[in-house]
């Protein structure tokens, strides 16, 4: 009866997710001015404002509503990577709203923060250290789409069919180990949740960065499938509108301020005397076992959604009712199947550790595969007012030689490469990683790499160690 009912409510759930993007898609037919202008999705790009409500964009309804009521100007720029930027403004001039009208759709920010100062763009299009990143990463795509007779350069881009084999492979493998695991066999105490890692890194980080498939609604809807890591919806906005278009800034870079209260892994962040046993291994083997569970699906979750802002970063819209119903409904799922249906089925003991111990193996793949990727010495204060650049000196490769580091990370260990090309699929990012060094050894951009996992975390704990001591 709870495989029935399970099935039921993620047949809802995904029924209600296809429902509000439909619903998105739909009112995009009417952009006329009306008292109801927070429907317009509109956008401050390059100091302009644009309405966007009628725009047909291949990354569908929930790419443009990533940039609704902000300064869209670092995910416009860092989304285009295959596109002359003289062209993307000619395209984006169509939509400009002049000065006259912003009243009226509504141009105003959401947090009035959000100024886009942070970068210097002007010029940006003629920088030559951009220019040759951009080359190169064009040049690479254009050989496989000549070779492949594809029609666009942005399909070469995505998953291969070998990466699709993968994918296929490790959610049937997923699956397929739910049966042993819902009756309790103790292997699959383990086997499950790793298998969970391993699927959700290799394809749902790159579906919410739209590169997984040319087909929005492929990207918009299979991160439904196994919302494990986060809720697709709330994940956007701490991932690619606050972690990716300002890593590593204070105030604005959301993954800075997770659990402030237990540890600081930033300068921005005040410090208190609970931070003193930070780098204390129980310490960090609690909040590492508790920050994908507990932390991403229910306190940042919820507090985004009521609070309308995510860990104090990143302002959120407010939500339908029809919108809130469905995430409510999502995340009472989650608890569900995460936490509660145990001890509908295993004496107490067991189901004690069965509600804990996957939830906190899986959140422990999470966060070694997240920390050490940033939040390190070189790159934590690192900065630059070029966004590309910035994009490198705040990110850490991590075993670009070994296999397990990228399959086990899901590509996470080119960090550098997926900064600078977050549309691109992982699977292509070993093969842009020797141009992109190459670059920035001839412009003079550290590029910050280690040679694994071991040498990547003690440099994390190092640095977590260091933001403990009293300033």
């Amino acid at each position: 009866m709870s495989v029935e009912a399970g099935i039921i409510a993620l047949t809802v759930t995904i029924v209600a997710v296809v429902y509000r993007y439909s619903l998105k898609k739909k009112t995009n037919s009417n952009s006329q001015p009306s008292q109801q202008n927070n429907d317009y999705i509109v956008t401050k790009i390059h100091n302009k404002w644009y309405n966007l409500t009628d725009f047909d964009h291949p990354g569908g309804p929930v790419a443009l509503s990533l940039v609704q009521k902000r300064d869209g100007t670092a995910l416009f720029e860092s989304h285009h990577p295959f596109t002359k930027h003289k062209k993307l403004m000619q395209v984006l001039s169509k939509y400009e709203v002049p000065k006259a009208k912003e009243s009226t759709y509504g141009c105003q920010l959401m947090d009035e923060r959000d100024d886009g100062l942070v970068y210097e763009w002007d010029g940006i299009d003629n920088d030559e250290f951009v220019s040759d990143l951009k080359a190169m990463v064009s040049e690479y795509f254009a050989k496989i789409t000549k070779r492949k007779s594809l029609s666009k350069v942005t399909e070469a881009s995505k998953a291969t069919l070998s990466r699709w084999f993968i994918v296929v492979t490790l959610m049937i493998s997923f699956f397929g180990s739910l049966p042993l695991y819902i009756r309790g066999n103790w292997l699959f105490i383990v086997i499950t949740p790793v298998l969970a890692w391993l699927t959700i890194a290799n394809y749902w980080h790159d579906a919410t960065h739209f590169a997984l498939s040319t087909d929005w609604r492929v990207n918009a809807y299979t991160p439904y499938l196994l919302p494990l890591l986060s809720s697709p919806s709330i994940w956007y906005h701490q991932h690619t509108i606050g972690h990716h278009a300002y890593t590593n800034i204070g105030h604005k870079d959301p993954d800075l301020a997770h659990a402030p209260q237990l540890m600081r892994e930033h300068k921005s962040i005040r410090w208190r005397s609970s931070h003193t046993n930070q780098a204390h291994f129980l310490r960090i083997l609690l909040v590492w076992s508790i920050a994908s569970g507990i932390g991403l699906n229910i306190l940042s979750d919820m507090r985004a959604v009521f609070k309308l802002t995510y860990n104090n970063a990143v302002p959120c819209m407010q939500r339908s009712r029809m919108d809130l119903a469905a995430h409510l409904f999502g995340r009472l799922f989650y608890i569900g199947v995460a936490y509660v249906w145990p001890f509908f089925v295993f004496p107490f003991w067991k189901a004690l550790i069965w509600s804990s111990v996957p939830n906190a193996i899986f959140s422990l793949c999470f966060m070694l595969n997240s920390q050490i990727n940033h939040m390190v010495g070189p790159c934590i204060d690192a900065s630059s007012k070029n966004f590309y650049k910035h994009q490198i000196v705040t990110a850490q490769n991590f075993g670009n030689d070994s296999w397990l580091c990228f399959y086990f990370s899901g590509g996470l260990n080119f960090q550098i490469e997926h900064h600078l090309f977050p549309t691109v699929n992982h699977c292509h990012l070993p093969a842009l990683a020797p141009g992109v060094k190459r670059i920035c050894q001839k412009h003079g951009v550290p590029y910050n790499v280690v040679s694994g996992y071991k040498e990547a975390l003690v440099a994390h704990l190092s640095h977590t160690a260091e933001m403990a001591v009293r300033p």
